[in-house]
């Protein structure tokens, strides 16, 4: 079944790789251009590793995916893992960002704006770890469970990249 077996991935898997790299270097370009206007906030850095870290999470399962010959159990190991090393490298990227904002005074980021930070970035690390554990368990939908993950990793960083090109010259 499709769900199910990874080797019927390939063609999307390549094709987020391609994808999820191109918008890495843009990314990379894109805070090169404002580094000096974030690189002493703890609280901006911290976002831009986020957009960083979230489309290398799509890069690093992609490449997961496609080595071949893998059998379904090794994939579903590979996405969990990567989803929970993910899961706690945003974690520790989003921890204190309200204290951090209360503690200097700035007007700092919404209530919104932390809220949308927090579902994008964990709900598309979290989203590939259910799709390994559901790989694993052949049910549930297995690997349709990864592009809801990926687009959601991409609206994460998108957004984060935004704020650092656009918001902060506001």
């Amino acid at each position: 079944m499709t769900a199910y077996d990874p080797s019927q991935w390939s063609d999307f898997a390549l094709a987020q790789l391609g994808a999820s790299a191109a918008l890495l270097g843009l990314v990379f370009v894109g805070m090169s251009i404002n580094l000096k206007e974030f690189v002493g906030t703890p609280l901006l850095v911290n976002r831009a590793l986020e957009a960083i870290v979230l489309l290398a999470t799509v890069l690093v399962t992609a490449t997961a995916v496609l080595i071949p010959e893998q059998s379904r159990e090794v994939v579903g190991v590979e996405l969990v893992v990567i989803g929970l090393f993910t899961t706690f490298s945003v974690l520790r990227l989003q921890a204190g960002v309200h204290a951090d904002v209360v503690a200097r005074g700035d007007r700092g980021p919404t209530r919104a704006s932390i809220v949308s930070r927090r579902i994008l970035g964990l709900g598309s690390v979290v989203l590939i770890v259910v799709a390994g554990v559901l790989v694993l368990a052949e049910t549930g939908g297995g690997l349709y469970w990864w592009p809801a993950a990926i687009v959601t990793a991409y609206l994460g960083a998108i957004v984060n990249a935004w704020v650092l090109l656009v918001e902060i010259l506001r």
